[in-house]
């Protein structure tokens, strides 16, 4: 997508005037923003690169997630991540949108003297953190869901001798404190769905 974007995009790095700053474009109203601030200085080509780019994300983010759901439902092998370490990686990334938003809010507050809009008016920057984060929250929700998927599978399945193993797998792995751990205890407890 990379290759696309900065080989097909115009005027990435001109500041789009009129532009207030947006937390995430994970969130339609960003997207919307950006584009009609795009379409606003007079460049529907990227509005539309823009929106493609969104389009394309949330794609990847939803494909990959499915895929590793259906990855574990159908291979039922061990966890990947552990669910302590997905929520810390989810946080993280909690962390650095409210650090971004903050730090846009920040320079938007201040109005330095820069371009017209500000740093955070540069398209060519929303697309270099876009991208990225894009493909990031693609590989966590696929690791995540893949595990979902297992422990779906083994609980549906109700084996007790890979109830057993999975919990012990989880409690080696992980810690017997860890939500992994306490979760596959649960689904070992739990009655079997017939």
């Amino acid at each position: 997508m990379s290759v696309l974007v900065f080989g097909v995009g115009r005027d990435l790095w001109q500041a789009v005037g009129h532009y207030e700053p947006q937390v995430s474009w994970l969130t339609a109203e960003t997207t919307g923003a950006r584009v009609a601030a795009l379409k606003a200085a007079g460049h529907p080509g990227t509005a539309g690169l823009y929106t493609l780019a969104a389009s394309l994300s949330w794609g990847l983010i939803g494909a990959l997630t499915a895929g590793g759901f259906a990855w574990g439902v159908v291979h039922k092998g061990a966890s990947v991540i552990g669910l302590d370490k997905a929520l810390n990686y989810l946080i993280a990334i909690a962390a650095l949108y409210a650090l971004a938003g903050l730090t846009a809010a920040a320079l938007h507050a201040l109005r330095l003297p820069m371009q017209d809009g500000g740093l955070q008016s540069i398209p060519g920057l929303w697309f270099a953190t876009m991208i990225p984060s894009a493909a990031i929250l693609a590989r966590i929700g696929a690791l995540i869901a893949h595990d979902a998927g297992v422990l779906m599978a083994v609980w549906l399945e109700a084996d007790p001798d890979r109830l057993a193993r999975l919990t012990a797998e989880a409690e080696a792995d992980h810690g017997v404190d860890s939500l992994e751990a306490r979760l596959a205890r649960l689904i070992a407890r739990r009655p079997a769905v017939s």
